[in-house]
């Protein structure tokens, strides 16, 4: 009897730890694959994702706080982390299948990948944003204007982080054509072009007095989106009215002006003229020609550098960093666009007169003093002068 138990002891203690080892060993084996390296240890990852998330806000920012891979996609809770850990056993089957071994593969399927990302982040109320952001944390007479609205409204609505942060360290996908190229006619869009041509001009350059915008190089979605607000009248616009209809610009007729003016490209200044074209050969008429398609923003008058503090604070979460625009999220270009324009709008924002995103973004826009405006101006005039 005795020496039974004793066995059943050492069974036990044997049994004991065997388990420790195998569940430290277990849980090494989990950890050690949530680290930055061993994300990026494949070409798939390196090459792709991890170039967009170089230099982004969760790798270098003010605060010296990093995040990494693991931060964002995989849980800190135990239970959940070996449900995404089981879960990616998926992803070591397509990596073997070679699913998206090419840049060509993965841009085609990333529509789909980040899809089930933002499906996974919204089932769990973007619960591993949370281990770092919290609205009930947050000052938000601290933030920016729009972010502290942003939040509130986030806060009050029962909103999530991934509702509106989408691509803040990686690219979002991009959105399909407006028009396939087997529907597209070029030489139609150019006769379409005749009539836009009265007011924004034959190369859709827009004028300098701010009446006209610049079309040329807008992303064709946002073109798209404003030509049927004004065809709806959500958007009141006096010399659009006798255009902005079914019968003189109908549906396809709109995707194919947009396509056409979002391919024009504007150069900001002319090439220099080479020695050997100043002789006998030099066509005069082709350099006024070519000059006629040059658009570079005169310098508005305010704080550059002021203004550019103010734009990353207020406007490059829609905009874009550099001011050039994000189609996804239907935010046009604001660099290479008119300060006359520019400013014609912010104050029809500001009269509720056009909506900017929300109606309720006039009383924002009116919090922003006459300075801040022209400051804001004087650095989206220079940023096409590089």
């Amino acid at each position: 009897m005795i020496r039974w138990t004793r066995c059943t002891a050492i069974g036990a203690l044997a049994l004991f730890l065997l388990g420790v080892i195998f569940w430290g060993g277990f849980n090494t084996a989990m950890e050690a694959t949530n680290t930055l390296p061993f994300c990026i240890s494949c070409h798939e990852m390196r090459d792709n994702v991890y170039q967009e998330y170089r230099g982004s806000v969760h790798e270098a920012n003010a605060s010296g706080v990093r995040a990494t891979c693991p931060d964002c996609h995989v849980p800190r809770d135990w239970l959940p982390k070996v449900v995404r850990k089981i879960q990616a056993s998926r992803e070591l089957y397509h990596w073997v299948v070679g699913t998206i071994d090419t840049r060509e593969k993965f841009l085609a399927r990333r529509p789909v990948l980040a899809g089930h990302v933002w499906d996974a982040m919204k089932r769990t109320d973007s619960r591993e944003c949370r281990n770092c952001h919290d609205f009930h944390s947050m000052q938000l007479a601290d933030q920016a204007r729009f972010a502290a609205d942003r939040h509130d409204r986030a806060l009050n609505a029962g909103g999530t982080c991934i509702d509106c942060h989408k691509g803040i360290s990686h690219e979002l996908p991009p959105l399909p054509p407006v028009l396939s190229e087997d529907r597209y006619d070029p030489e139609y869009a150019e006769e379409i072009m005749e009539t836009c041509a009265g007011c924004h001009g034959d190369k859709g350059q827009g004028t300098p007095d701010g009446e006209y915008p610049r079309l040329a190089g807008l992303d064709a979605h946002y073109i798209v989106r404003q030509l049927e607000n004004f065809k709806n009248r959500k958007r009141i616009n006096i010399p659009m009215i006798p255009y902005a209809n079914e019968r003189e610009l109908p549906g396809e007729d709109v995707q194919t002006i947009a396509t056409y003016l979002s391919r024009i490209e504007l150069p900001t200044r002319l090439p220099p003229i080479e020695a050997e074209e100043l002789g006998e050969g030099f066509d005069a008429l082709a350099r006024l020609e070519a000059s006629k398609a040059v658009l570079n923003i005169p310098r508005y008058p305010g704080d550059v550098e002021a203004g550019g503090r103010l734009y990353r604070s207020e406007c490059a979460g829609c905009h874009g960093r550099d001011g050039r625009g994000w189609p996804q999220k239907g935010a046009p270009m604001l660099v290479g666009q008119h300060s006359n324009y520019l400013l014609r709008q912010i104050r029809k924002f500001r009269k509720g007169e056009r909506v900017h995103d929300l109606p309720e973004d006039a009383g924002i826009f009116g919090r922003f003093s006459d300075e801040e405006i022209a400051n804001l101006l004087a650095w989206l005039s220079v940023q096409d002068d590089g």
